[in-house]
């Protein structure tokens, strides 16, 4: 065998620069066009579809692969994704029964539906099952996309989106075919946090038929408070770092973790561990109530800067979480009764609520805690609640953004939804709240409700 490894590597390297050179002149718009009607199909609850003939074939396959599994994020779902040429018991019975240029229209008239989407790769554009499958996808309403090469073939006329690879080598636009496929599943990776979805850790059973929802109100229902923990920590910090010995730097991190355990109940609990710390160092504690009311006044601080100017500068939409005016109306439309409460001063939380225009919907309360600090337990909010109406955990359904909202929704057999709300840049996930969220157990997991009609037909499935 007459093999000169050193020639060998030099022709490789030059493929390689090739393939390099020829990829950057991709109409890399066009490429994003097509992860748009990916994405767009994904969001409408739309299969895709893919097809392919030999190398493409395979192209094809895992693509399906990269879409299910490997665009998956948080937890969430990948794509529905099919590839049509997966299955040999399938296509070889389709081609020898019928006719192998039918493997893919037939298939796709036993599957599809309008607004799926079709994705084909072909290096000519002329395989006769690729064309007859695009003719079919367009005549049922489906959207479609061709990956080709060279002059596109009869494909192109018959594709939404086509992207040509920029080579005449059948080697080369496999390879850029197969980088196209990889380049999607990336961006896919980046977008899909900042998209709504619902992660699901145990679906409400379909016998369910919610009958009552429970709300809590900051994180969750507004984002008045955005920042809380932040100022509730640095006020702390501040209180122990006046016992001899004792530095800011020491204590941030004991105080950010109990502040997080304690998040969704009344700020009066807030008050208690800090007495308990002060203690524990040695110093003399104030009253709970005192330390409590050293925080609203940090807290009232941070609403009154939000709604500073609402109804001028800023709308109800700027400081409440996204879509839940949208979702608290379908709610009420379907005749589900609506509860708040929150571990916010109650006269607070009215007054609040009525300047947002959020009373309206909360026709079995809101509740908060007493000025003196008595504490207003969403257990027992949430339990009175049922009694009252004669309902059972069956019949409910929770949404807040604390471990604790969690575990009481929970407590009575509720359905937990956990609201992972990036209240900051108000979209996307907040991966720290997700997870202390999944800690407590919750049901499911959303960023906001942006998709509110999405979510109510999740929980009325």
């Amino acid at each position: 065998m007459n093999y000169n490894q050193s020639e060998a590597a030099s022709f490789l390297r030059n493929y390689a620069g090739q393939v390099a050179e020829n990829l950057m002149r991709t109409d890399f718009d066009t490429l994003a066009r097509i992860a748009g009607l990916i994405l767009e199909t994904k969001k409408n609850g739309k299969r895709i579809y893919t097809a392919g003939n030999g190398g493409s074939a395979a192209t094809a396959s895992h693509m399906c692969n990269d879409l299910m599994k490997g665009a998956r994020v948080f937890g969430r779902e990948g794509f529905r994704a099919v590839c049509l040429n997966d299955s040999s018991p399938i296509v070889t019975c389709l081609a020898n029964d019928f006719a192998y240029e039918d493997i893919y229209s037939i298939q796709l008239r036993t599957y599809a539906e309008p607004g799926d989407l079709l994705i084909v790769f072909s290096g000519s554009g002329n395989s006769p099952n690729i064309v007859k499958g695009l003719q079919t996808a367009r005549e049922m309403g489906l959207k479609t996309i061709g990956f080709g090469g060279r002059d596109g073939g009869k494909m192109k006329n018959y594709c939404d989106e086509i992207l040509i690879a920029p080579t005449n080598s059948m080697e080369q636009l496999e390879d850029m075919h197969m980088l196209y496929e990889h380049d999607i599943v990336s961006l896919m990776q980046q977008t899909l946090p900042k998209v709504f979805d619902i992660e699901i850790l145990k679906y409400p059973e379909s016998s369910r038929r919610f009958k009552a929802a429970f709300f809590d109100f900051d994180g969750t229902v507004a984002a008045l408070r955005c920042g809380w923990q932040d100022s509730v920590t640095r006020c702390a910090c501040e209180t122990l770092a006046m016992i001899p010995g004792v530095s800011k730097e020491e204590v941030e991190p004991i105080v950010r973790a109990y502040i997080e355990r304690e998040t969704g109940r009344p700020m009066i609990a807030l008050g208690e561990r800090l007495a308990e710390e002060v203690s524990k160092r040695g110093g003399t504690p104030l009253k709970p109530i005192d330390y409590k009311q050293q925080y609203d006044v940090e807290l009232d601080r941070l609403v009154e800067s939000k709604l500073d100017g609402l109804g001028i500068s800023k709308t109800v939409e700027d400081v409440v979480t996204p879509g839940v005016l949208q979702f608290l109306t379908i709610l009420k439309d379907n005749g589900v009764a609506l509860c708040l409460a929150s571990g916010t001063d109650e006269t607070r939380l009215k007054t609040e609520c009525e300047k947002l225009g959020l009373t309206r919907f909360f026709d079995q309360g809101v509740f908060g805690a007493r000025e003196d600090g008595m504490a207003c337990e969403k257990d027992d909010v949430i339990r009175n609640l049922l009694v009252k109406n004669g309902w059972t955990g069956q019949d409910l359904v929770g949404f807040g953004d604390g471990g604790f909202d969690i575990k009481a929704i929970k407590k009575v057999g509720g359905y937990a939804v956990g609201l992972a709300t990036n209240e900051a840049e108000r979209v996307g996930v907040n991966e720290h709240k997700r997870g202390f969220l999944l800690e407590a157990g919750a049901d499911a997991v959303i960023p906001d409700f942006s998709d509110p009609e999405k979510l109510w037909r999740f929980l009325n499935r």
